[in-house]
C-alpha cells in the first residue's frame, strides 16, 4: 500500500491543534462506510484520492473541517394556525440539512411534545452523517436547541465525535 506516513503526521498536527478526531478510514471502516461508494467500494480508489491531495491541501482541507462552525441559529417562523409544525435549515456550510418536527403554542414550543430532529445530507463528498441527537427548551420555551452528534466524511478522511448545534427559534 502506498505511504500515507506524511497525511497521518498532518492529521496529527491538526487533531493536536483543533482538539479534533480527524482519521484516514482502515479497509474495515471504509467497506462500512457510506463513502464506499465514491470510490467503487475499492479501498485502494480511497487511498490514491487521499495520495492525489498535495500535503499542502490536504492540510487546509483538515483545518477547514476541524474550525468549521458548528453552532446554528435559526427561527422557525410558521404562517399557518397548526399545533404541529417543521423546520428545515442548512447546516455545515449547507452541505446537510437538519429538519425539526415541533408544537407550539403561541410564541412558545409546546414543552409537553418532545420535537425530533433528522438530518439530510446534502452533499455527497463532504457530509455529516448523525449518530444522535439531543435537545432541551430554552429561553422560556421560545427556543429549541438541538445538539447533534455524529462524523463527518470528506474524500480526505473522517472526524469522530463531531457536533452540531442548532437553535430554532419561535
Amino acid at each position: 500500500m502506498n505511504d500515507l506516513s506524511e497525511y497521518y503526521e498532518v492529521i496529527d498536527a491538526v487533531n493536536d491543534e483543533y482538539s479534533t478526531e480527524l482519521y484516514i478510514l482502515n479497509e474495515n471502516e471504509f467497506l462500512g462506510s457510506p463513502i464506499k461508494e465514491q470510490y467503487d467500494t475499492k479501498y485502494e480508489n480511497y487511498i490514491n484520492h487521499i495520495l492525489s491531495i498535495s500535503i499542502f491541501e490536504f492540510k487546509n482541507e483538515c483545518i477547514q473541517i476541524a474550525t468549521e462552525i458548528s453552532e446554528i441559529n435559526i427561527s422557525a417562523y410558521v404562517n399557518v394556525r397548526s399545533t404541529l409544525a417543521s423546520k428545515t435549515v442548512s447546516f455545515y456550510s449547507n452541505r446537510n440539512s437538519m429538519t425539526l418536527t415541533y408544537k407550539y403554542s403561541g410564541s412558545t414550543f409546546d414543552s409537553s411534545y418532545k420535537p425530533t430532529a433528522t438530518v439530510k445530507k446534502l452533499n455527497n463528498t463532504n457530509y455529516f452523517s448523525m449518530s444522535s441527537y439531543s435537545g432541551s427548551f430554552k429561553n422560556s420555551n421560545k427556543t429549541y436547541s438541538v445538539v447533534a452528534k455524529g462524523k463527518i466524511y470528506t474524500p480526505s478522511g473522517v472526524v469522530s465525535n463531531k457536533s452540531f448545534t442548532v437553535n430554532f427559534n419561535l
